[in-house]
């Protein structure tokens, strides 16, 4: 398997893999019609790269027209494999280097505009329990959910929102 973290943070990736998320069991073609912003060839592409390396996996195959069609769900083993103690250094530094390199990218571009683009950093320190963490986690997760399946039209474009929950361990305590 290659790199997860290469995997799984490519935007085109990340888009059927949240689509799955919300809907257990898709086709190729069910994705084309919804992700119709990104080419047949180049979802295909992206699909077979994550059969390929077992982060989706082929739940049932049916003939439709002398084809197979096949439906692939998330293979959460194989994803919960990765998401290890061991793994977590190298995954945040995945995650935080792909945000990075995002930036980095869209500020070389010259025609860009933070403020026109809606571009911000944000970080907030909160007092919570867990419960009280996670159902902020759970209202965050509806609010997102009911705009994973926007579909493209020509007002959307493509926005890449990251969350962060890290410990805030202050310098010379030890954590409880």
């Amino acid at each position: 398997m290659k790199d997860l973290n290469q995997i799984l943070l490519n935007p085109v990736r990340s888009r059927i893999i949240q689509y799955l998320s919300v809907h257990q069991v898709t086709t190729a073609a069910e994705l084309v019609s919804f992700m119709s912003d990104v080419s047949r060839t180049t979802l295909y592409r992206h699909l077979n790269t994550l059969a390929e390396n077992d982060v989706v996996k082929v739940v049932s195959e049916k003939r439709v027209r002398g084809s197979v069609e096949r439906s692939y769900s998330l293979n959460l083993e194989t994803i919960t494999k990765e998401n290890t103690k061991e793994n977590a250094t190298r995954n945040a530094f995945g995650f935080l280097m792909k945000i990075y390199a995002d930036f980095d990218m869209y500020f070389q571009n010259e025609n860009a505009n933070p403020g026109a683009d809606k571009v911000f950093l944000s970080n907030v320190s909160l007092l919570l329990s867990d419960d009280e963490f996670n159902e902020l986690l759970m209202q965050i997760n509806i609010l997102l959910k009911d705009r994973l399946n926007n579909k493209p039209n020509e007002k959307r474009k493509q926005r890449s929102i990251s969350f962060i929950s890290s410990p805030c361990i202050e310098e010379g305590k030890k954590r409880k």
